[in-house]
């Protein structure tokens, strides 16, 4: 893995005869506190609940210089302390899902500097969407054309917080089928109203129309959608 920053995103199903949602996050906040507090290289770390199953959680991380930064991330006590807790409590059924991927450079953004990537994530809603493409070539037009859309949603949707992606850097293990290199595409709006909003501007409509004036065709691997708890942070 390079120096670039990456994202990881780990879903898990809690153990409901153990503990409620309200439960689980409670005892995962405490790590998130520590991560803001001193992680500084640990860009974002924050809880969302899926949206077609309330018993499963995301953990959505950024870490600023890859493998380095999530090293760091592994040896805090704070880390050992909550894989401890959660173990005794047996609080975690099973890891649903889970995946790595690299930024792709000057492509979308991670943040807005006029909103509260903590507190004011409460409620937002997380859309996580993976692609795959038949070659490079082919995905980097994808990224061309999408790319130069997102330029319109930051100037005409400020409710839109996040709109980027990246390269997985590994394949899946379970639930979802992403292979290494597949594009994971992040969307992280205010509340469901901006992505319904975001979904039928008709800019973002006449996307189909360029993709197939390039003969740009891609496969959907996976969509997932979560709306954030308000534990931990999106962006600092």
């Amino acid at each position: 893995m390079s120096d670039a920053p990456v994202t990881a995103i780990v879903e898990f199903q809690i153990r409901p005869e153990n503990v409620t949602m309200d439960g689980w996050l409670d005892i995962w906040d405490k790590r998130a506190r520590d991560a803001w507090e001193g992680e500084p290289e640990t860009s974002a770390y924050a809880a969302a609940v899926n949206l077609d199953d309330e018993r499963n959680v995301l953990v959505f991380e950024r870490y600023t210089h890859g493998e380095g930064s999530i090293g760091k991330h592994q040896q805090r006590e704070a880390h050992a302390e909550l894989t401890r807790t959660m173990g005794e409590r047996n609080v975690t059924k099973r890891r649903v899902m889970s995946a790595l991927f690299e930024d792709i450079p000057d492509y979308g953004w991670w943040s807005r500097a006029d909103a509260d990537g903590r507190a004011g994530a409460a409620g937002a809603i997380v859309t996580l969407l993976g692609m795959r493409f038949a070659d490079d070539a082919t995905r980097a037009a994808f990224i061309e054309v999408s790319g130069g859309h997102a330029e319109y949603c930051w100037r005409e949707e400020p409710e839109t917080l996040i709109y980027t992606g990246g390269l997985a850097a590994a394949d899946t293990d379970r639930e979802v089928d992403l292979k290494t290199g597949d594009l994971v595409f992040v969307m992280v709006t205010t509340d469901m109203a901006a992505t319904e909003k975001h979904a039928n501007d008709p800019n973002h409509l006449a996307l189909g129309a360029k993709f197939a004036e390039r003969g740009i065709a891609m496969e959907q691997v996976f969509l997932r959608s979560y709306r954030a708890t308000g534990n931990g942070y999106f962006w600092r």
